[in-house]
């Protein structure tokens, strides 16, 4: 059986508040390379160009960006112009729909979704489970189109849940060789200690019923991250307690096979995560002494500890309870590849720094454990 997860960060597309939190270093990013462009005497058309779009994306441009665009219906498909264009007929029966959205996502460059789907492939796993999935339409064109080829054929079973997130954005489970979905405990319901939610994204916990019977208990999780402005420590301990619980309730009844995965916002040694880590009754694989590490850390933002037991800066983990963890084959860690910079001689028009310049690259991780 091998399992793996990946804190994904949207399949297709992503919400307009990603790129409001990162204005300020794309700004300065835009900045230096329009001085860059700025000092060179001998400008050709195609650097010329890529300064008219430096001062469009910094506001220098007296052409407006708007966030609306006009959707019509039109022989079956729907076309979109700016706003600002000739009067169109408002909806009605004969026309259809025709009126004004705002824009909430912006597409992903492709290149960033395939390293992605090659660190699934790596992994080649019976059950995927991931974060930050942005909708079931997502996943299930996700399954068919590019896990689908890589893999031989689609996952079989799938599941989108949606939480308390208010970018719509969920936790999936894959399922395929005979690995099934037999059951779904949601999570998103409860609350913290000042009555707010006390998982952002959900908690769901998953039961898998093995080809040989066995019964198998998955609980996907992402707790929060601390940023610029805020300390969750508090909130992050809270929610590891509340996971200790979901254990405990498992143990008592006869459940010892689980697996814990997903991102817990905090190195292993980090205070907030004590009630889960500390009793060691789950365990991290990368304590595991067949531990591998496959990709390059430092690109990713990550820094090796000298052993086989992961990273300083990790934040993402697979947890198994003992009885999993006694029954490892192998498990390790796929870092995606991350695309270099082009240099401005090859870049595209509009091809632009917001929309394929990734934050971070999660790792996947995977685990192979022995039947029985």
């Amino acid at each position: 059986m091998r399992i793996a997860t990946m804190n994904i960060q949207n399949l297709f597309h992503r919400d307009l508040s990603f790129l409001r939190q990162n204005a300020s270093k794309n700004l300065q990013d835009w900045m230096q390379e329009f001085q860059s462009l700025l000092k060179n005497p001998n400008k050709q058309h195609q650097e010329l160009g890529r300064m008219r779009e430096l001062a469009f994306l910094m506001g220098f441009s007296p052409q407006a960006t708007e966030p609306f665009l006009t959707l019509r219906r039109k022989g079956g498909h729907l076309y979109v112009k700016p706003l600002g264009g000739e009067r169109q007929t408002r909806a009605t029966e004969r026309v259809g729909w025709n009126g004004w959205v705002e824009l909430r996502s912006y597409p992903l460059d492709e290149k960033h979704r395939s390293s992605k789907v090659d660190c699934i492939a790596k992994a080649d796993p019976d059950i995927l489970v991931l974060q930050e999935v942005e909708d079931r339409a997502s996943l299930s064109d996700f399954n068919k189109d590019y896990l689908g080829p890589k893999l031989g054929g689609a996952f079989e079973q799938w599941l989108f849940t949606e939480g308390n997130d208010n970018r719509g954005l969920g936790h999936a489970i894959l399922t395929r060789n005979g690995y099934r979905i037999i059951g779904f405990q949601p999570h998103a319901h409860e609350r913290d200690r000042e009555g707010k939610d006390l998982f952002e994204m959900d908690c769901p916990e998953y039961t898998i019923l093995t080809p040989i019977g066995d019964e198998l208990t998955i609980i996907s999780t992402r707790f929060s991250e601390d940023s610029r402005d805020e300390d969750y420590s508090a909130k992050r301990k809270e929610q590891n307690r509340r996971i200790k619980s979901y254990c405990n309730r498992l143990s008592a009844q006869g459940k010892d096979r689980i697996v814990i995965c997903g991102t817990l916002g905090e190195v292993s040694y980090g205070n907030s995560l004590r009630p889960l880590l500390s009793d060691r009754e789950v365990r991290d694989i990368t304590e595991h002494s067949r531990f591998e590490v496959i990709g390059d850390m430092k690109n990713n933002g990550f820094s090796n500890t000298g052993s086989h037991s992961g990273w300083l800066a990790k934040h993402d983990y697979l947890l198994s309870s003992q009885l999993l963890y006694d029954h490892i084959n192998r498990c390790g860690v796929y870092f995606p590849k991350l695309t270099k910079k082009a240099s401005v001689s090859k870049l595209a028009p509009l091809k632009v720094n917001i929309m394929d310049k990734p934050m971070s690259a999660p790792p996947l991780l995977w685990g192979e454990y022995e039947a029985g």
